[in-house]
């Protein structure tokens, strides 16, 4: 019964096909029935349009999907930042503080509250612009963004990692970068790990300008 339940629940929601917890308490959210609805948080800065995002406008907050859902906050086309590690939205707060445009932190994977305040984003007409690791596993996850919401490419091209300075070797299984067909190609040929910390002035400067 509870499978069954599921997969209309996943119909009315108009989600792709998933697995994972995650996956399920997205699909319950986005018909409005939560489970766990606290353990699954989503990291933001430079968001506004709530009374309580206000008073913290250039510090970093973690919200729950419980937020999210129940009392989201007010978006209107806005042009969002996104990355895969939080120490960009540490180093963003830390140089740019309330200046800071919009940025949503996946911490990885994304949570079912990311998923949850991307689309809302969307809805409103917003446009998003992800940067992740350049590694396997950071093509994986925007992958796994990539087949859920559009998003622009944000210095996550082949051209930006050809134009990146050294890194670890690369490892794991290579991955087709759905967005862009030739990134996987390159990043094989040179064998380099690109993480976000090592191109922090480049993203900084993109949220300053």
């Amino acid at each position: 019964m509870a499978t069954l339940a599921l997969r209309a629940a996943r119909v009315l929601s108009g989600l792709p096909d998933g697995s994972g917890a995650e996956w399920r308490r997205e699909v319950w959210a986005s018909v409005g029935l939560m489970r766990d609805e606290l353990s699954t948080t989503v990291i933001t800065l430079g968001f506004g349009g709530h009374q309580g995002l206000e008073a913290w406008l250039g510090q970093p907050v973690h919200l729950t999907l419980r937020q999210l859902v129940r009392d989201p906050p007010r978006l209107a086309a806005l042009d969002v930042f996104v990355c895969e590690n939080p120490v960009v939205v540490a180093t963003a707060a830390d140089h740019l503080g309330p200046s800071c445009p919009p940025l949503v932190c996946t911490s990885g994977q994304p949570s079912a509250a990311v998923m949850h305040l991307l689309r809302l984003i969307v809805s409103a007409h917003g446009t998003l612009r992800y940067h992740g690791d350049f590694d396997w596993g950071g093509v994986r996850i925007a992958n796994v963004l990539h087949d859920r919401v559009p998003f622009t490419p944000w210095r996550f091209d082949t051209a930006s990692y050809l134009a990146a300075g050294e890194g670890r070797p690369l490892t794991g299984a290579p991955v087709e970068a759905r967005w862009d067909p030739a990134l996987a190609t390159a990043m094989s040929h040179t064998n380099r790990r690109i993480e976000e910390e090592l191109v922090l002035d480049d993203l900084l400067n993109d949220l300053s300008s």
